[in-house]
């Protein structure tokens, strides 16, 4: 029995495996560049459209002046005048904010039927329905805890005796916040 004698070649040899690892190194690095070169389009993108998005966000949150009449308008002309800036009161509601405000008030004790702003009197009127009073009264105490509505009064309730679970259906009064 005769041992043979290992023999270890460090050293690799030029060959075909020795340029087909540095295609692959070429065509890697190439992928690569492609790719940075694609995410700084995109991240050209984004910054793009985000500029788009705060300026519309501008456009939407400004509020429209009111229309003024002249002393030589006709009685009709004063009349669609004070329709058009009563539009144009609607209109400047925040309604984002103001819906923000009262759905994070939400924990499922109270539903929501109605919600009236009121915008000369910068106030909404919020009528819904609540398996109890102190259910009620904890909504009162989210909402004002809200940074956009405050003073909130319970106008009415009444107990529903003839509806299953007599429920109880309020309207509260509050007012909201400017926030510029």
């Amino acid at each position: 029995m005769t041992v043979r004698t290992l023999q270890l070649d460090f050293l690799q040899p030029t060959g075909r495996r020795s340029r087909l690892g540095s295609w692959l190194l070429l065509v890697g690095a190439i992928a690569a560049v492609a790719a940075m070169a694609y995410q700084n389009h995109l991240a050209g993108e984004v910054a793009a459209r985000d500029a788009r998005l705060t300026a519309l966000r501008g456009i939407a949150n400004r509020s429209l002046p009111a229309l003024s009449g002249q002393d030589s308008d006709t009685p009709e002309m004063r009349d669609q005048i004070k329709k058009a800036n009563a539009v144009l009161q609607v209109m400047n509601v925040p309604w984002g904010e103001l819906f923000a405000a009262i759905e994070s008030a939400e924990d499922g004790t109270v539903a929501l039927l109605a919600v009236q702003p009121d915008p000369r009197s910068r106030s909404v009127l919020i009528g819904g329905e609540a398996r109890t009073l102190p259910a009620v009264l904890a909504y009162m105490a989210r909402l004002e805890r809200t940074n956009r509505l405050r003073d909130v009064v319970l106008v009415n309730h009444e107990v529903k005796s003839k509806e299953p679970g007599q429920p109880i259906g309020f309207t509260l009064s509050a007012g909201w916040r400017e926030q510029r």
